[in-house]
This record gives C-alpha cells, sequence and structure tokens, in this order.
C-alpha cells in the first residue's frame, strides 16, 4: 500500500513537472484563458484526452514488447533531456487570439493538436512507456490526476492576472520543471543500465 501511495506521488510531481512548462500547449492554453478560465481549460482538457489515447496506445504496446521495453529506456532518457533542454530554452509569450470559438471547439482543438503533435505522440512511445513499466498504474493516475489540477488552476490564473512577475517567475518554473525532468530522466537510464548488467 504504501509503494502505491509512493509511486502515485511521483506520478504527481512528473505530471507537474510536464504540464507546468512553457510550451506550445500551455502558451495555447493561456491565449485562450485570456478569454475565459473555461476556454482555457477546455484545450487543457483537450490535451489530457489526446495524452489517455496514447498513454492507452503505448500500454497494450509495452505488453507486446515485453523485456525489450528496456531498449526504449535509452530512447525515453533522449527525449526527456531534450524536453528539458528546450524547457530551459523556451520563452514563455502567451498571445490573444480573436475569434469566437467555444469551448467544445477548444477541446477538440486540444485532442487534434495532441494526436498530430509528434513530440507528444513520440514522448508516451518512449519516455511514456519507460514511466509506465518501471512506475506502474498508481503513477499514471498521479500523473493525470496532475495534470487535470494543472488546466484547472493555470488558466484561471491567467485569467485573474495572477500570473506576473516578469522574467523571474518565467525562469523559477523553467528551472525547477527542467530539473525534476532531468532528474527522472537519470532515473530511467540508471534502471535500463542496472537491467542490462
Amino acid at each position: 500500500m504504501l509503494h502505491q501511495f509512493y509511486d502515485f506521488v511521483l506520478g504527481m510531481v512528473f505530471g507537474f513537472f510536464l504540464a507546468v512548462p512553457p510550451g506550445p500547449m500551455n502558451a495555447l492554453i493561456a491565449a485562450e484563458a485570456t478569454r475565459s478560465p473555461i476556454h482555457g481549460t477546455s484545450v487543457g482538457l483537450g490535451a489530457m484526452s489526446a495524452d489517455g489515447i496514447l498513454m492507452i496506445i503505448t500500454y497494450f504496446f509495452s505488453r507486446i514488447l515485453g523485456h525489450y521495453v528496456y531498449y526504449l529506456y535509452f530512447v525515453g532518457f533522449a527525449v526527456m533531456m531534450y524536453l528539458a533542454a528546450s524547457i530551459l530554452r523556451s520563452t514563455f509569450s502567451p498571445r490573444n487570439t480573436s475569434g469566437n470559438r467555444s469551448p467544445f471547439l477548444n477541446y477538440f482543438m486540444g485532442v487534434s493538436m495532441g494526436l498530430t503533435n509528434p513530440y507528444q505522440v513520440f514522448w508516451w512511445l518512449t519516455a511514456g512507456l519507460s514511466f509506465i513499466s518501471i512506475f506502474g498504474i498508481s503513477s499514471i493516475i498521479g500523473l493525470f490526476l496532475a495534470i487535470l489540477i494543472w488546466v484547472f488552476v493555470f488558466p484561471y490564473a491567467v485569467h485573474v492576472g495572477k500570473v506576473y512577475g516578469g522574467s523571474r517567475v518565467d525562469f523559477a518554473i523553467k528551472l525547477i520543471s527542467a530539473l525534476g525532468i532531468i532528474a527522472f530522466a537519470v532515473y530511467i537510464i540508471i534502471r535500463a543500465l542496472l537491467y542490462f548488467m
């Protein structure tokens, strides 16, 4: 029971590390949140649904691979390190969008963006696959709970003007997220190396 709780907490921590960094999806969520929190949240829920679909595909893919999944740990490590480097290089600049898209259309925009984003698909088939096979279902529940919390809190914070402080806040978010993802990447590569020793 304690082990499952530990995996759940790890999943939540990792979920926040993945959800919080500035990137194209968060930029879109922020842009839509300037219209209303529900517009931003609907994009985030769509992206989370895409993650769920990709996670299910990945889960069955891992059953087919069996022990060969450890070879993908190396690719997962590279993907996570690339993500961490991208976060450190990126800038967060939400932009206002025009138009009268409904939250319903925003949801489908988030789903389609998630399912057609090569990075998101590649992450689930590599790093996500490693994460599922190492930490199990409890961590996945924690991961999705963290994403769910983020897609409600972040748009609301943007909408009411609580996201301010300039470059210092942006830098702190990026640095903490990048270091957390690097820590998970190192853990995955250690697990892979130990398996082959």
